[in-house]
């Protein structure tokens, strides 16, 4: 780990509507456990964000941070309402209300923190970038402190390509405005690095930082099961170790967390398993995470008569996941082919492989680059079903390659991808920033 003396305060900040600081997304995490290991470098770590939980009935979770909530204002919250219900009452479905939103946060932003701020400078300003934010360079400017912008996926690409609202242009316009001012920009992958390059930021401010894990809470020791402390919590989840099949073997179990979202191939889930029963009887799925395909999903199992072979966990807290990883005996990461760039650095992907468990994922982007195929884990060409069935094969087949590998991945993540290492590296950034 890099060593740096110099201990700062930092101000961290979350405009994003759409990321609850304290809540249970990969985002939310990635916030909090950057933060944690600042924290645990001795830096003082204040987080600004719009929003702190999903729902009022979400439990919160910590943060290593003293936390300041900055809601939207109430004129621009009522002007959009007011929009919102002006398109509804037409039956005109239109994304001007929330972008609104958006764009008259950056005022609000910028107001609060320059009186909070402006006789106690932060030592810098740390940013995870967001749709039309543009608050964090105004501040940087103001403080003259360093601004460092983290850049998890090209925001104006993804919005058009993924929920198209019409203000495409306008939103490119200020991620470049934001990336182009910032004293370092942040990435997560190689792919988003060339993103961020032609747009016209110097190669030499780009860093790329793949996400990690806390190797305080993911790790390979044990087998601690989760199941039982999520089950007398909640009264919902199941233990996930199935009784024995009737054939009398042991299930086989797989697995997958995350967003149930298109983008990371979860559509495949129950073909997978409906070829993969047809060889081995006591094959299992559990699917550890919620999100916008879920009901799709058991629709489909169950269409198949495949139900009784998958557990749906539902959204778990992130530290009861590791419990449920270290059961699993294969860790699915089916990422299908995209029309853009793979430029994502999937966190499910490290914590797989921090717990032990052998992966099957497909060979693109990053994931190339942190699986060693056959080392640390099996790839597949993305979108090539087939190969992605007879790599779960080959490990369901093979306990000692599942072990083998499982363990050189656990140790591989310990060394390279973790949130200390990735803290260290951006205070030796912003010291090598500082006048």
């Amino acid at each position: 780990m890099l060593n740096v003396s110099a201990l700062m305060k930092i101000l961290y900040l979350c405009p994003d509507l759409g990321i609850p600081v304290l809540g249970r997304k990969g985002a939310s995490v990635h916030v909090r456990e950057l933060i944690g290991a600042f924290a645990r470098a001795g830096h003082r770590v204040t987080l600004a964000a719009q929003t702190l939980i999903k729902s009022p009935t979400d439990e919160p979770a910590k943060v290593k941070a003293r936390v300041i909530h900055i809601p939207s204002d109430p004129a621009a919250t009522s002007t959009a309402q007011a929009l919102k219900n002006f398109h509804e009452r037409l039956g005109v479905e239109s994304p001007l209300p929330g972008e609104l939103r958006r764009i008259c946060y950056n005022d609000t932003l910028y107001r609060e923190l320059k009186r909070r701020f402006l006789k106690h400078k932060p030592g810098f300003i740390y940013e995870r970038a967001s749709l039309y934010a543009t608050a964090g360079a105004r501040l940087a400017e103001k403080f003259k402190v360093p601004h460092i912008v983290e850049l998890n996926a090209p925001l104006a690409v993804e919005q058009s390509a993924y929920r198209a609202t019409g203000f495409g242009e306008l939103a490119a316009q200020a991620e470049r405005w934001t990336l182009t001012r910032a004293d370092a920009v942040i990435v997560v992958s190689t792919e988003l690095g060339k993103h961020v390059r032609a747009l016209g930021v110097p190669a030499k401010k780009i860093h790329v930082m793949p996400n990690g894990v806390n190797p305080e809470l993911f790790s390979a020791r044990g087998l601690q099961s989760a199941s039982a402390s999520v089950s007398s919590r909640r009264g919902k989840v199941q233990p996930l170790r199935h009784p024995v099949s009737r054939s009398g073997l042991e299930p086989a179990l797989l697995g997958f967390v995350g967003g149930l979202r298109p983008w990371h191939g979860v559509e495949i889930l129950p073909q997978l398993l409906a070829r993969l029963s047809k060889r081995h009887p006591a094959v299992r799925l559990i699917i550890a995470g919620d999100g916008q395909l879920r009901s799709a999903l058991e629709r489909e199992f169950k269409r198949r008569r495949l139900s009784n072979r998958v557990t749906f966990t539902g959204a778990l807290l992130h530290e009861e996941i590791p419990g449920f990883i270290r059961q699993f005996d294969i860790a699915l990461a089916p990422y299908p082919r995209h029309d853009h760039d793979f430029y994502f650095s999937p966190l499910k992907l490290f914590e797989y492989m921090a717990c032990g468990v052998a992966v099957v994922a497909s060979d693109v982007g990053q994931i190339s680059e942190v699986v060693r195929h056959a080392q640390t884990g099996l790839l597949y060409p993305a979108g090539n079903f087939s190969a992605l069935v007879s790599r779960c094969e080959t490990l369901l087949a093979n306990e000692a390659l599942r072990a083998r590998l499982g363990a050189a991945a656990a140790r591989e993540v310990a060394r390279k991808f973790t949130w200390d290492i990735n803290a260290a590296k951006v205070a030796k950034i912003a010291k090598g920033l500082r006048p």
